[in-house]
């Protein structure tokens, strides 16, 4: 208080020691300001600096004031910009004034079909000394914009398998075209994967409606095609790329755009879901593109609740009832929003996607089922064969949202010609070589064909029961998925012990680009009706050697003329054959082998066995991540070279 009181009093002091100077008789001379002479023009102070013009809206105006209004007058304008800007914009080089008007408007035209989105454009207009004045604007600096025509959507959720992983999501916004209501863009999708080293800003993507013509070919249904996108990822000399997949890049045809599609609307008559299946290309530093691998991308809108449509599917056994009938059984897990489900029985090599299709449509008669043990009647003799399926399938409105399959095998009255002979070891070098891991051992069932022995079985062998859990446990991790279903068994046919082959067969495995399936080199070549002899005798089939079932290891020349090592091919769906068994260490020890002990020891070794792959190869994608196929693809001839 006291200080305050001080700052008062010296406060209330101040004006008298102005009077008392004032009064004083030594006081400076006053200079009044000189009179301004001419029309004193100005810019008014409302006109705005920084402008925004559209295609529809391209005329703007500049408001000009005099203060000398006895007569009408022209004044002329100086206009300064970079000589781009200049050519964009029609701003009067005269000022008009009419009659004793002491103000005027300019009228200027952007011309903005050449100007750039989000660019800004300056350019200054000025007066000249001689009719501006000192008290107003003698100049005004304008900043000209063409905003791009998009709006904000808000928050949606993005997920990438390749550089990313599957079902992970991270946060995006979305952005939709104010000219183009079908237009649509992501802003830094790969943010959240790849840091500040993604290149392109935005990711664009245009949805075709169904029945549209695109250059020729008539939509079936909501197709996507989107713009390239660099994502500025390195593996060593690469960088990843996105290019749009679509008819008319790389000679793809229309149903490549399998992937490529609106999955689901919603009642506001946005997109819900949409589905993006690029190619990632690699630009090599010493020239040339190469196609990676296809994954899906799944971008979910703002406001989507993504419903849960999941399915699985295990086999339980064969059930006969009173009357003889003979029904499937099997345990069914559902996802909350699976509530239309029909399930059927069909042969093993029936194509479960066109069932489910033609279930959907009423083409196919299907049970209704619902969660838990599912019984399905089927007639095995109308069917025919021992091999048969049941199809499990998720529809909502008609469409078919999720296919659930497992296989069994079913003799009727007769013997199952399949016995056990016990466990034995089989030594994994095709499903952890394709994703870059070593080679892994295990302990599975095999059997053994009655009618014709040295045929053998390995009884689920992709099966996460019988798979190693930690492996089981990383393939979750990276790409939630469970393996292959129960019911995929693998044939190995030594029925010739110098001369033994796997010939071509699903494995059950599908992370996204279709069914895996595999072959041995020799089982390929039989496959493609090259002579057993033939094949035998140029080193292609393996041998029983104490018990031990090996197969040949080959080579091949990689990008860089490596030689790699391979044992046989393996398929994803349409796309291969791919080199397989990278590391050549695909081998079977059956039950009582000689080398029982020898291959125990190294299945402990194998399975401690994990990380990274150290040498940076062509196509191999290293921390745990897939094998570029492209670069290991087997030339598309049928016939070896004898």
């Amino acid at each position: 208080m006291k200080i305050l009181n001080k700052i008062s009093s010296l406060a209330l002091l101040l004006p008298m020691f102005a009077m008392l100077s004032s009064c004083s008789e030594d006081h400076a001379d006053y200079t009044p300001a000189q009179t301004v002479d001419g029309p004193q023009v100005f810019f008014h102070s409302s006109n705005a600096t920084k402008l925004s013009v559209t295609d529809a809206e391209n005329a703007f105006t500049i408001q000009m004031n005099r203060l000398e209004s006895t007569e009408s007058a022209n004044y002329i304008l100086k206009i300064e910009g970079e000589e781009d800007a200049l050519k964009l914009f029609n701003i009067p080089s005269v000022a008009v004034f009419e009659g004793n008007a002491t103000s005027t408007t300019l009228s200027c035209v952007a011309n903005t079909q050449e100007m750039e989105y989000d660019k800004e454009y300056v350019v200054s207009i000025s007066l000249s000394d001689e009719i501006s004045t000192p008290y107003g604007s003698s100049s005004l600096k304008l900043a000209i914009t063409r905003p791009a025509p998009w709006k904000s959507l808000g928050k949606g959720k993005f997920s990438e398998a390749f550089l990313g992983e599957a079902g992970v999501y991270s946060d995006v916004e979305i952005q939709q075209n104010d000219l183009e209501p079908n237009r649509f863009r992501l802003v830094d999708p790969y943010w959240e994967i790849l840091g500040d080293i993604a290149v392109d800003k935005y990711l664009e993507f245009v949805i075709l409606p169904k029945g549209y013509d695109f250059k020729g070919t008539i939509l079936d249904a909501e197709y996507v095609i989107f713009n390239d996108y660099n994502t500025g990822q390195w593996n060593s000399n690469y960088e990843y790329d996105i290019y749009a997949l679509h008819p008319y890049r790389f000679g793809m045809t229309l149903d490549k755009w399998a992937y490529n599609v609106v999955m689901e609307y919603q009642e506001n008559g946005l997109p819900g879901e949409v589905s993006l299946a690029p190619y990632f290309y690699i630009f090599e530093l010493n020239g040339g593109w190469n196609n990676t691998t296809s994954n899906t991308i799944s971008i979910l809108f703002p406001g989507y609740v993504k419903a849960d449509y999941s399915a699985s599917l295990e086999y339980a056994g064969i059930f006969t009832d009173k009357e003889g009938k003979v029904y499937a059984t099997g345990m069914l897990d559902l996802g909350p929003d699976a509530t239309d489900v029909k399930a059927i029985v069909m042969p093993a090599d029936a194509d479960a996607a066109a069932v489910a299709d033609a279930i959907a449509a009423g083409e196919l008669e299907g049970t209704e089922v619902k969660a838990g043990r599912i019984e399905i009647p089927f007639n095995a003799e109308e069917l025919g064969g021992n091999n048969f399926q049941i199809i499990a399938v998720v529809m909502s409105e008609g469409a078919v949202k999720t296919v659930a399959t497992t296989n069994f095998e079913y003799f009727g009255g007769g013997k199952n010609p399949w016995q056990s002979i016990g466990k034995g070891y089989y030594t994994d070098d095709i499903l952890s070589s394709g994703w870059g891991l070593p080679p892994v051992t295990y302990e599975v069932e095999i059997l053994e064909h009655d009618e014709n022995p040295g045929l053998y079985r390995l009884v689920n062998p992709y099966n996460n029961k019988v798979y190693p859990a930690e492996y089981t446990q990383l393939f979750a991790e990276e790409l939630g998925n469970s393996l292959a279903p129960e019911g995929y068994n693998l044939e190995v046919n030594a029925m010739d012990v110098e001369g033994v082959y796997i010939q071509p067969q699903a494995l059950g495995l599908d992370f996204g680009d279709g069914e895996w399936a595999f072959a041995t080199m020799g089982g390929f070549y039989l496959a493609n009706d090259n002579p057993f002899d033939m094949v035998k005798e140029y080193g292609y089939l393996g041998s029983v050697v104490e018990g031990v079932i090996k197969f040949p290891v080959l080579g091949y020349k990689d990008q860089q003329g490596e030689v790699r090592a391979y044992q046989g091919v393996y398929y994803e769906g349409a796309n291969g054959p791919y080199y397989s068994a990278l590391n050549g260490k695909v081998e079977i020890v059956l039950p009582g082998a000689n080398a029982f002990a020898r291959n125990m020891a190294k299945a402990k070794a194998n399975s401690t066995k994990r990380g990274t792959i150290k040498k940076s190869c062509s196509g191999i994608k290293v921390d745990n991540k897939r094998i570029n196929p492209l670069n290991r693809t087997i030339d598309a001839y049928a016939t070896p070279n004898f």
